[in-house]
């Protein structure tokens, strides 16, 4: 959504209906959160999700543009802006950091 913000009549969120209303123009947000009292669901839900995962129900699209280093912060935010990204945009400030898949 970052892509419509700008513009001569700036954001209009012709695409997400009651989206404007209820969050944006009143600057909330959605977020995620962990509260102790619930911490006996933790590992039914990651089960969960795990399982989600591995039967490919579960998709993370990464935008296959790189953006290595801190000093391309700037270009990966003008490139989000540009409405070319698909999926999470993700900036690696390590250099030398390799590709690795997580193990669980």
């Amino acid at each position: 959504m970052i892509s419509q913000y700008q513009g001569e009549k700036g954001w209009t969120p012709s695409n997400y209906p009651g989206l404007c209303d209820r969050l944006l123009a009143k600057s909330q947000t959605v977020a995620g959160f962990f509260l102790v009292q619930y911490s006996h669901l933790w590992q039914e839900h990651l089960d969960r999700l795990f399982d989600l995962y591995s039967k490919g129900n579960l998709k993370v699209s990464i935008d296959p543009k790189r953006f290595v280093g801190v000093h391309s912060v700037a270009d990966a935010v003008e490139y989000l802006h540009s409405g070319k990204s698909v999926g999470k945009v993700v900036v690696c400030v390590d250099p030398t950091f390799q590709n690795q898949v997580a193990k669980l």
